[in-house]
Formats: C-alpha cells, structure tokens, sequence
C-alpha cells in the first residue's frame, strides 16, 4: 500500500510540473531575430542595416553586388580574396540558448559556409541544406546551442567562402531563442516522460560540471525515479543522463538512459537509451543495424520515437538497446555475458587532463579491465561467474596477441562484422573503448557486438584508407596497441579467408540492391519524420552503393594487401613498448592502475601493477569482517610498458577492497570477485588434450565396434564427417565427452542399433557444434549422459545441435542422468520422427530459435516438460506424451506450434503457451492433468500469448484452462479472452 501510495504522490507531483511546463511553453517564442538583404548600409557605407531596422548592424559592405540576387538588387559576392561576408555580434547570449543561421546562397560547387564563434570552445561551422531552387539559390542552416559555461555574452555570426571559387550569400537570418521550438508529433505514438521538477536542479550540476571538465562522467547514483507512459502503458523506471561527450546534453534535448522497474518492459527493453538522432547521424546508424540484423551478427535494437518530457515535446528521438540478456535472447543466442574493457580509466585521464593541465602519460588501454555488462547480476551467479572467467579469458587472448582469432572468436562472426564495418563505414564502433563481445556458452568463443558506429558529422575514418583491409603495411610498424589489436585478426589465415569471401558478397549489386529495396521505403517514411525538426535531413543511399562498388573493383588489391598486413603485424617487436611511463601519482588515476581479482577456490586475490612506480600491497578489506592487514607487504615492481607484475596473496575471507600505497600514498582499489586467469580456456584445453589416435580417412573418421573412452573425444578439424556404422558401442566413461565440429552420420539399422552411453553416468555430453553440413541419425541409442559442464562451457542437454542441422529416425533418448534436456537443438533445422525419450532428468526435447518437424514420437516419464521449444516455428504430429511432470506442449519466447493429433496422459499442465507465442492445435486429448491449457506472460519484455485450438478432448482435467489478462484463447472458433493475472508468478515461484 505504501508503494502504492508514493508512487500516487508523485504522480501528483510531475502532473503539476506538466501544467506548469505547459503554462510556461508561451514563453519559449523567439527572444530576437534578425534579417539582412544587404539592401541598405548606414551613414557610413561600412554596414549594412538590419532589415528591419534594429541596432543590429553587419560587416563586410566591400563584398556588395547587384550581379546577382535571392531577393531584392544586391548580394554578397565572396571571392578567396575578400571571403567573410555579414560578420555581426550578437550581444547578450546567454548560457543554454539556441541560435538558428540560415542564409541563401549561390555557387555551381556547394562551397560557402555560416560559421558562430564565441570563443572558448565555442564554436560552430557548416552548411546544412534546407532548400534549394531552379535559378541555383540554396537555403543554407546551422544551429547550435550554447554552452551552459557560457560566459563570454557575445556571439559572433558570419559566413565564409571556403574555397577557390566565388561564392554569393544574400538574406542572411539570425533567430536566437531561451529554447529550440521542436515540432508536435501528434498523430504519432510517443513517449511521455515525467520528472520530479526538483530533478532538474541535479541534472543542471551534473551537466554544468560535464561543460567545465569538457566530459560526462555517469554513475549508478545518478538515477532518479521516473513515470514513462507509451500509448495505454504505464510504466515504472529510472533515468540518468547518458554519453561521454557533450553532443548529448547540448541544449534542452539531452541523451538519456533508461532503466524500467521489474515487471516492466517497453518495445521488449528492459533497459535502453535515447538520444539525439543527429548525434549518431540519423538514419546512417539505422541502416548499418538493420544491416548486421539481416546477417545475424549481434547488434543493438534501435529505432526512432517522438518524445515529451512533462507535457512537452522535445522532437524526435533514436532509442537504442542497452547490453543486456534480451538483447542476445532476441537474437536467438543462449544467455551468456556481455564483455567490454572497461573505458573509465581512458575517460578519467581526459577528465584528469582537463582539470589539471596535464597530459597524464599512462598506458591506459593495457589498464583497461575486462568487465561484464550487469556486473552485480553475473557475480551473483557462480555458473555466469565461470562464463564471464572463460569471456575473460578470450578477450585477454584477444588483448595480448597470445591465441590466434579463430581460436578467440566465432571467425565466421568476426569476419561478417569486419566486412560489414567497411560496407558501412560504420567505423566509430571499431575503437576499442567501443567494442563489445559476447561469450557463447555453448561454443566457448566470442561475438562482436556491432553498435555506435557514426559520430554527429557521419562516418568517422581512424585510418585515412577506404577500408580496414587496405590500411598500409608499412604503416602497421608504427601502431600502437590499441590500433594494433584491430588488426590481430589478418594474422589468422582462417579468418582472412572469411573476411574476403564477406567482402565480395556484401559488395555485390545483388546485395547492395537487395538492401536498398528492402529499405528504401521505410528510409522514405523514417526521413519524413525527421525533417519535420531537422529540415536540412535528407538521406541517399548512394555512400553504401560508392563503397560497395570500389570494394568490388579493388577486391583483387584488397586480397594481396590483408596478406601483407597479416605478415606486418606478425612482424611487430612488441618490445618497443617497453617503455617509462608517468611516474607522478594521481589520486583518481593511480586506483585504476591497480587491478585485484578474487579467487574464491584458493581463497586468495591476485594483484597487478600497471603504474610505473612501486606498489606495496598493505593489506584488504573484508566482507563482513574487520580489514586484514599482511605481515609481509608484497611488492608489485614498476610497470615495464608491456607486462604487469602481479603476486597472488591468501586471504581468510570474501575481500571487498585492497589497501596498497605508492610513493608512500595510501590507496585503495576494489577487488573484482572473479579470479584472473590467462591459461587456456576449457574448450582450447579441452581441444588440445582430447582423444588424438583417431583415424581419419578421406576426410572421414569411422566408428565401428566397442569404445571406451575416460578422456575427451574430439574429432579432428582435419575431418569432414564422422560415421557410426552398424551395432557401434560408445562408452564415455570418467567424465569424458563427444564434441564434433563436422557432421555426424549415425547409420544403425533395427537390429544392430549405435549405441552411446556413459556406464558411469558422468559423461559431458554429445556435442555437435556449428558443421557445414547437415547430421543424420537412424537408430541411434543414447542412455545414461549428462550435459557438458567443464566451467565456463557448458550446454544444457545431454545431446546438443548447436547451429547443426538434423535428422533423425527411430532413436532412443533415455535414462540421461543429471541435464536439464535429454536432447537440445539451437538454432537449426531439424525433423524429428519415430523417436522415443524416456526417462529424461528434466525436460525430454528442448529446441531453441529452430525450424522444425517432430513425428510420431513417445515421449514418457519426463522430469520437466516433454517438448518445450523457444523461438522456434515447429510442426508437432502424432505424438503421444505420458507422466509428465511439468508440461506436455510448451512455446515459448515468440515461438509459432502446429499442433496435430497428439495424445497427452498425465501431466501437470497439458499446453502452454507463453511470450508472444502462438500456438495452433487440432486433434489434441488430454487424460489426467492439472491445468489444460494456459496461456500467460513469463517474461515482460515479450507479451502475451495466443492458443488456438479445435478438436480437443479432455478428461480429468482439475482446472480446463487459464488465460492470463491479454492473451487470448480461441476455442472451436469461441475467443476467450484472459482474466487471470500473475500466472507466471504462480506456476515459477
């Protein structure tokens, strides 16, 4: 009831705001405006007079002419010779206003531009196209906003010839205002956002600081509540300002991160941002998302919404997906983290230089930690903390040039989003405080996350050349690490071969075309829309088709050049950056070149040294417990430019902070609580000390007979396929698993069926991972395994097909003995039929993001749910289930089921379907169950669920069905609509 009633309160209090930002919206009119035609001079002949006559005067009257004109007799004819034109002042400017410059201009090269200039950092020059006529005029437009450190009081305003050709200007305009006037979006759906009024004083301070220090420094103090309302919805969050830079808080129309409460998603998100559209140049990013979307490399979802903030409107908006478990969810990935290096230390030496004048000479990106997105959520999770060790690992692999790519990353991955980067030129995502990866769980390997890939001007060019695969090798000597690390992956044949093969499709017309027309009309609509605030906007897709075509032209150079870059970088002595760097000790800085790790196994912290000075380690503090303090002080040796020292120190319980001094400094750092390993990760380890006398013959690795293994299979990557003739016997025994990189072909027969079990129950699974081919199995029998589970690396399932597709008949899935499916196919195409699963731990068949058929299979006995599939479209028939302890039929997470003729006896729940799934059924009995059919929400950043259903005969069924509020069940042609609430929270608790 107390929540119930704040939250009632302050609604009260942003419904007044509202009213009184209403009231105030008359006040945000034009404040001055001024206009010069160059028709009139004063009584000197050495300004030209306001048109309407004010005070305002304008310079530059030598530059008149009557050769030409916009309007009236005269115009300003500039020349490289005479090239500023209409130089005025504008007096009293005040922090956070807004200036608009337009002025018709005149010249067959587009040359001629308006510059502001206040001094100080102030200053603003271009050209932005607001229209253009017949008789060559164009409307030129700048607008910018002043800074809230503003406090010079005088702007000046002119506009310059930059270039060797003459260049005509005439009615220059000159609109100064308290606010930007933002276009009503009133036929459009939009976000409303409520602020406690009393936020805005914190958000001034917050930003008035960023100004000051040219840099906005974020913290998770920096949420305040907030009342979101979108369309019918209600919805519960925080916000803070979002950005590093000042682009997102110029003005009124400020970048903003929003987190949603529990239980509440918009557009799917739990946690976005949204910000300017100009700051990620409108509709390029847009596209480049929708691009690495088709192609299924990770992205971020992101769009573009109307916005008011307290009953008023601040234009048009681009949200844009934060890093979290829906992001890799809705691209049909197993949840796993979500990796970066940590860029505050690269962002506090700006802050640092800015407030001291110093440039501060510290190797900031060796010290950058490797960091997880939701850190409090993973370190909660022992499973997820063995996930992030493993990421860790790879990305140190990555960082130091100690694994090959292929080794590191999905290749195939890694080389789509480095071809696309070049299609795009979407280049600002590239730099290494902007790179994002997430770790497969299943594949113990990373993918790129591509995001942030244009700056307010568009594309953003680090290196001069057309494409990252023509950069110069003989410029590669004289890199430093972070550029270096970019082109790590040319070193690697395997993904060299990759990304060329990338390069030639994507800059093929076929594909170029086929994006165009996919877009072009949305591209229309979208362009629409934002022209509405920003009227100079207009979009083509000509800079995709130019790059496109001369990747095409130059593909065979480009070929030539990533091998010499490979070889360049090879060549690199890396001991040039043995170096000194800055000794002197800064108080923010030097704990950010302290890193210290908890090892939880070992009891004991690991502790490095990236400061170039001695760092005495003095003792910890403890979680729960008073501080402990070393009798013996290890000493970390300076930092040598290249290696960190590091000493590892046990502790007697959970260590929250490290005490250590510098120069006889104390300082305290926090102790990350994962441990820090640069070893192997388990799927390399596992690779290297696998089963290695198996024979390979013509590509092929042949079964044929009785195995026992005790130590890992794995088939080599020198195989194409691997053959299970008649009557072969697995045992995998002493936790040893089965992982496959190729196709697997099972070829058992009725009477001389493959058998594969673990006599010990402990095996790691069979495992077939991302083949080029498609799997076949016929009589195959798997009894008594287990999941993988080998620390980071881990599968859910007894039998998993990742990214594998399959075929299988009359095979035998049974007695599995601690997993949470006995079979788990993810991301692939499958049919499934004269199957048996008995016996199963948990779930007996669990399919994620797959196409697929299941026929005429038994499924009996089932720890959990006998099919539960998730963003997947499967077409289920003939199949009959019986003692299922959960559910029979379950879809989930936008999954599509055809349901047909299948009998279900014994079950706790006969159907359900949950999350924006839709599941179609005809012919269906039910015998003995608790629940019939439900259909619900489980996880709010989806939406309710449909079944649909004909034909259904049910008996001792205690409750027939339950429809949660929004889903909706159509019975025999009826619509029940739901009336239930918080089912998920009943059947999950």
């Amino acid at each position: 009831m107390r929540y119930i009633y704040k939250n009632l309160y302050f609604l009260l209090i942003v419904l007044f705001a509202a009213c009184s930002q209403v009231a105030n919206d008359n006040a945000d009119g034009y404040e001055r405006a001024y206009v010069c035609n160059a028709e009139e001079l004063d009584g000197s002949g050495r300004h030209y007079l306001e048109a309407s006559h004010q005070w305002q005067k304008f310079g530059n009257t030598g530059t008149r002419t009557n050769e030409d004109a916009h309007s009236g007799t005269y115009s300003l004819k500039l020349t490289p010779e005479t090239p500023y034109g209409f130089t005025t002042d504008i007096n009293g400017i005040k922090p956070d206003q807004y200036i608009c410059v337009s002025v018709w201009r005149k010249n067959s090269n587009n040359n001629g531009v308006i510059i502001i200039d206040g001094g100080n950092g102030l200053y603003h020059g271009g050209k932005f196209l607001a229209e253009e006529h017949e008789n060559g005029w164009q409307k030129i437009y700048l607008e910018a906003f002043i800074p809230l450190n503003f406090y010079e009081g005088s702007v000046k305003i002119f506009v310059w010839n930059n270039s060797k050709d003459t260049v005509y200007f005439d009615d220059l305009e000159i609109v100064v205002r308290d606010k930007k006037k933002y276009p009503e979006y009133k036929n459009a759906k939009m976000i409303n956002m409520y602020i406690d009024q009393s936020d805005f004083g914190k958000i001034h301070e917050k930003r008035l600081t960023a100004f000051e220090n040219q840099v906005l420094v974020n913290t998770d103090e920096d949420y305040s509540n907030l009342l979101l309302f979108y369309g019918n919805e209600s919805l519960n969050g925080k916000y803070r300002l979002k950005g590093d830079l000042l682009d997102h808080i110029q003005g009124d129309k400020w970048s903003f991160r929003i987190k949603l409460k529990k239980g509440f998603a918009w557009e799917h998100l739990r946690t976005f941002s949204i910000q300017n559209p100009l700051t990620r140049h409108f509709l390029y990013e847009w596209l480049a998302h929708k691009i690495y979307d088709d192609e299924d490399v990770l992205t971020t979802r992101y769009g573009f919404i109307p916005l008011r903030i307290n009953n008023k409107s601040l234009g048009i908006y681009a949200w844009e997906e934060h890093f979290e478990k829906q992001l890799i969810e809705s691209r049909n990935r197993r949840e796993g983290p979500i990796l970066r290096f940590d860029e505050s230390i690269f962002w506090q030496r700006v802050l640092e230089g800015k407030t001291t004048g110093k440039n501060w000479n510290i190797d900031y990106f060796s010290a950058a930690s490797i960091i997880p997105f939701k850190q409090g959520q993973v370190t909660s999770d022992s499973l997820k903390v063995m996930q992030l060790e493993e990421g860790q690992k790879l990305m140190l692999q990555y960082k130091n040039h100690t694994q090959p790519v292929s080794k590191v990353f999905d290749v195939k991955k890694l080389a789509q989003y480095y071809a696309l980067v070049d299609i795009t030129q979407a280049y600002h995502g590239f730099t290494w405080h902007n790179q994002r990866f997430y770790y497969n769980p299943v594949t113990c390997l990373l993918e790129p996350i591509a995001f942030d890939g244009y700056i307010e001007g568009g594309i953003y060019k680090r290196f001069e050349e057309r494409i990252t695969g023509m950069v110069s090798p003989v410029n590669i000597a004289d890199y430093n690490k972070e550029e270096l690390l970019l082109f790590q992956p040319f070193t690697d044949s395997l993904f060299t071969q990759k990304y060329l093969a990338c390069l030639e499709r994507y800059s093929s017309n076929e594909f170029i075309n086929s994006v165009v027309k996919k877009y072009e009309a949305e591209v229309d609509s979208l362009s629409g829309e934002l022209k509405k605030e920003f009227p100079f906007y207009a979009f083509n897709f000509d800079y995709l088709k130019s790059q496109a075509q001369w990747i095409n032209e130059n593909l065979d150079e480009i070929r030539n050049n990533v091998i010499q870059i490979g070889n360049a970088v090879r060549d690199v002595d890396f001991g040039k950056f043995v170096t000194e760097y800055e000794t002197e000790t800064n108080a923010a800085l030097v704990p950010m070149m302290v890193h210290a790790y908890y090892d939880k196994d070992r009891n004991s912290i690991s502790v490095l040294n990236f400061h170039n000075n001695e760092v005495k380690v003095l003792g910890v503090f403890m979680e729960g417990q008073l501080p402990e303090s070393f009798s013996v002080q290890p000493v970390l040796k300076p930092y040598n430019g290249l290696v960190p020292t590091k000493i590892t120190v046990n502790v007697t319980g959970v260590p929250t902070k490290v005490l250590f001094s510098v120069n006889n400094l104390m300082y305290e750092t926090e102790v990350f609580p994962w441990k820090y390993d640069e070893t192997l990760t388990t799927r390399q380890q596992t690779i290297k000390d696998a089963q290695t006398d198996l024979i390979v013959e013509d590509g092929s690795v042949v079964f044929d007979g009785e195995y026992i293994f005790t130590t890992d299979v794995v088939i080599p990557q020198e195989a194409t396929e691997v053959i299970f003739k008649p009557g072969t016997k697995i045992d995998l025994r002493k936790g040893a698993g089965f992982f496959s990189f190729v196709p697997v072909f099972i070829n058992g027969t009725a009477e001389n069926p493959v058998q594969i079990t673990s006599g010990d129950n402990s095996a790691n699974g069979f495992n077939v991972l991302q083949p080029k081919a498609k799997s076949f199995m016929k009589y195959a029998h798997f009894s008594g395994l287990s999941n993988l589970r080998k620390e980071g690396w881990m599968t859910p399932a007894a039998i998993t097909f990742y990214e594998a597709d399959l075929e299988a008949e009359n095979c035998i899935f049974g007695n599995n003995y601690n997993c949470d499916d006995a079979l788990n196919v993810v991301r692939s195409d499958f049919y499934v039929k004269d199957s048996r699963f008995e016996n199963t731990f948990a779930d007996a068949f669990d399919s994620d993001f797959c196409t697929g058929k299941v026929e005429n299979c038994v499924f009996v006995n089932t720890g959990n749910d006998a099919i539960d599939f998730s963003g997947s479209k499967i077409f289920i028939s003939g199949c009959s289930m019986q003692n299922i302890s959960d559910k029979a039929v379950s879809g989930g997470e936008n999954s599509f089921l055809k349901v047909d003729d299948c009998k279900i006896k014994q079950a706790n729940i006969g159907i359900a379907s949950k999350d924006l799934s839709q599941l179609e059924l005809k012919g269906i009995e039910i015998d003995g169950a608790a629940y019939g059919i439900m259909a619900f929400v489980k996880k709010p950043e989806y939406g309710p669920a449909t079944v649909k259903i004909n034909d259904l005969k049910m008996r001792n069924v205690v409750i027939p069905h339950q429809i949660e509020e929004g889903s909706l069940l159509i019975f025999n042609g009826k619509k029940i609509a739901g009336k239930e609430r918080n089912l998920a929270k009943k059947l999950y608790q």
